[in-house]
């Protein structure tokens, strides 16, 4: 399973753990791994949640149903997404107003985005090997970092199911296969293994290929998009994606207690780049590469009341584009081939404790990242980039009275940048960076109020936060396709305010949660559309308010319903005239979304999901507008026997087409998928 990360390389990250962390007693040797079957079936009883700040998604939103991360997520109240045309494009989203640069991701509680940078592609990530997804509104627990305006979100894979959830003594291997096919030559295999060798030393391996054409036709407007009279239906081209991946995985219990685990793991991934619908080429492209390789130690509950954990982390990542452009629009020429691109090597250490009482919590994490960026292509000059960056977390929760706690947490990131100047190349423009030594901070501080007890119908939480952050490295020269970086981006910072509530009832098995949310930020880093490209750009303030509200209920158990809808005004508040008053880019006023799910005879399942959202704008000037968006969808699965699961999907049924003529990336119409799911 692979995820990509749009850092300063722009490559996909490979981030699978099929094996989860659990404790042993240091007074008696448990040959136990904390492991569970690589194979789970769907379908399982999914347990109505209250807090309204926090949401767990299982398997059974996705599987099988030809849906992303970024579109799972985007069905949560308060989540947006975007998405850059069909498989492999990027994909990103927001919570509550706050842009996916401001949200920590992390992969079974290893953030993606770390000192590097950038907003992980959510639509790289196979879900097919995602055992549960947590969603974290209005904060970023202190063993993800910290850091972050927007939240956080952690994947967790197979396999990672509690001590009492283990897998059988007597079952010594299990595995997955997965076989998928859909519209425009979309495929994708994968398959997992796990192994134990010995009642305290077992090993995993995951395999995976994906791959699409992403030919599917569109409505060009032939680069005319005020004169209707000359559209035509084309096909996209040179818009192809192709994907490998593996890790392999040893995991040991020593005699004294002590996890030791050691993974290595790989992506190598490219595609084409064809350009905007009124000049495709057929000679753009990208290629990225990655290898990390960890090493993790758990001492669990040391003296009896503390656990801690030590991780050493190795990587190398790169990524280069490559374009040929014989002459510009006005005619002029160009170099010819252009390659343009950067290189990584990083190194990451960290240590994490936790201390957990009768009324009392509390976290600590610190880390370490030293990482060298080196230019790649055909550029002549050369820049390259060191960057130190120290991070400490910690959060605190103690319990006043019985349900009732208080409790903050605060995080600081200390970076120091050695650049060394050279021509920064981009895809349109190249950029001298001069020699100099920079050092910033960047921080968080919250502090919240939470009823919520474990039986009671209703509860509620309030939480009020304060947040900077400098830059991140894939801003500031990050090179990918379709997207730009900013060099002279400033720092920014917020304030943000939530409070929430719920209300249970059993009779019917439903639950009611509503939250109201504010945030001002300053200098914010949006990214906007020019000349056919995204760019970083900071606004001078901003200001987000709105309120979120959902209802789930399972009144019989063969219907399952779920109901939520999102309001808000994402309003830009600079000081320039032209923009002041207008909505802020890629964030509607209205969002709803609808899911009934009927569990019928002969071992059939029926999904039918409709979503909705007001009007978006790409730019501030609220000029390049993307409609209103009407979409439904369904999925029937079947599944004759307890390992085997057929589904099909069919997406978009209305074959929405819309696509905004000022960006490279029109999107995919009626889409259908049909997925074979085997354990053993």
């Amino acid at each position: 399973m692979c995820s990509r990360i749009y850092g300063p390389l722009g490559v996909r990250v490979c981030a699978v753990v099929l094996l989860a962390s659990v404790f042993a007693s240091s007074e008696e040797f448990i040959q136990d791994l904390g492991e569970s079957s690589v194979y789970e079936t769907s379908g399982a009883e999914k347990p109505l949640q209250a807090s309204s700040s926090y949401a767990e998604v299982l398997p059974e939103a996705w599987e099988g149903r030809s849906l992303s991360a970024a579109e799972v997520l985007a069905s949560l109240p308060g989540v947006q997404y975007t998405r850059q045309g069909g498989v492999g494009s990027f994909q990103t989203v927001s919570i509550r107003g706050v842009s996916a640069k401001n949200i920590v991701v992390c992969m079974d509680g290893i953030p993606l985005n770390d000192a590097s940078g950038g907003a992980v592609d959510f639509g790289s990530i196979d879900l097919n090997q995602i055992e549960k997804i947590e969603v974290y509104k209005d904060r970023v627990p202190a063993k993800f970092g910290g850091r972050g305006i927007g939240g956080a979100i952690n994947f967790i894979t197979k396999g990672s199911k509690p001590a009492e959830a283990v897998l059988n003594p007597d079952e010594k291997k299990s595995g997955r296969i997965l076989l998928s096919y859909g519209s425009h030559n979309t495929w994708e295999a994968a398959a997992q293994m796990l192994s134990r060798l010995t009642d305290s030393v077992s090993v995993s391996a995951s395999l995976s290929a994906r791959h699409s054409d992403n030919d599917y036709e569109f409505s060009s407007q032939n680069g005319t998009p005020y004169n209707p009279d000359d559209d035509f239906t084309d096909k996209r081209k040179n818009a192809e994606f192709t994907e490998y991946s593996g890790l392999v995985k040893a995991r040991v219990l020593h005699e004294n207690g002590v996890f030791s685990t050691l993974n290595f793991n790989f992506s190598r991934s490219e595609g084409g780049n064809p350009g905007r619908d009124d000049a495709q080429t057929a000679v753009a492209g990208y290629k990225g590469e990655f290898a990390q390789a960890t090493y993790r130690a758990e001492l669990p509950q040391l003296l009896g009341w503390l656990w801690l954990e030590f991780s050493l982390t190795g990587k190398f990542e790169k990524a280069v584009s490559h374009s040929y452009y014989p002459l510009d629009h006005l005619g002029y020429d160009l170099p010819g081939m252009q390659e343009y691109g950067t290189a990584g090597y990083s190194l990451v250490p960290e240590v994490v404790a936790n201390y957990s009482g009768e009324r009392f919590d509390a976290n600590v994490r610190l880390s370490m990242d030293a990482a060298y960026y080196e230019k790649r292509g055909t550029s002549s000059s050369k820049w390259n980039l060191m960057r130190v960056a120290t991070n400490v977390s910690g959060d605190v929760s103690y319990d006043v009275v019985k349900n009732f706690s208080v409790g903050g947490e605060a995080s600081a990131s200390i970076v120091k940048d050695d650049v060394h100047g050279g021509k920064f190349v981009q895809p349109t423009t190249a950029k001298t960076l001069k020699t100099e030594n920079t050092r910033s901070v960047s921080w968080t501080g919250r502090g919240f109020v939470r009823y919520d007890a474990s039986n009671s119908r209703y509860g509620g939480s309030l939480s009020f936060g304060r947040f900077a952050r400098m830059p991140q490295l894939m801003e500031l020269y990050g090179v990918y396709p379709g997207m730009l970086s900013n060099p002279d981006l400033k720092d920014e910072s917020a304030l943000r305010f939530e409070v929430g509530g719920y209300y249970m009832i059993p009779k019917s098995n439903s639950a009611i949660r509503a939250t109201y949310f504010e945030t001002h930020v300053d200098n914010g880093i949006y990214w906007l559309v020019s000349g056919g490209f995204s760019k970083p750009v900071n606004i001078g303030e901003s200001h987000v308010r709105g309120l979120e509200a959902e209802l789930e209920s399972k009144p019989k158990k063969w219907l399952s319903v779920v109901l939520r809808a999102t309001f808000q005004n994402a309003e830009d508040r600079s000081d320039d005239a032209y923009y002041n008053g207008n909505q802020l880019p890629n964030e509607p006023m209205r969002s709803f979304y609808a899911e009934a799910r009927f569990d019928l005879p002969y071992h059939l399942d029926f999904t039918w999901t409709s979503e909705y959202r007001t009007k978006i704008y790409d730019d501030r000037a609220n000029r390049i507008k993307q409609p209103a968006v009407d979409l439904h969808h369904f999925s029937l699965g079947y599944t004759p026997f307890e390992k085997t699961r057929l589904v099909f999907a069919l997406r978009n049924l209305t074959d929405e087409t819309y696509r905004n003529p000022y960006i490279p990336f029109p999107t995919p119409g009626r889409e259908y998928k049909l997925t074979l799911t085997q354990g053993f």
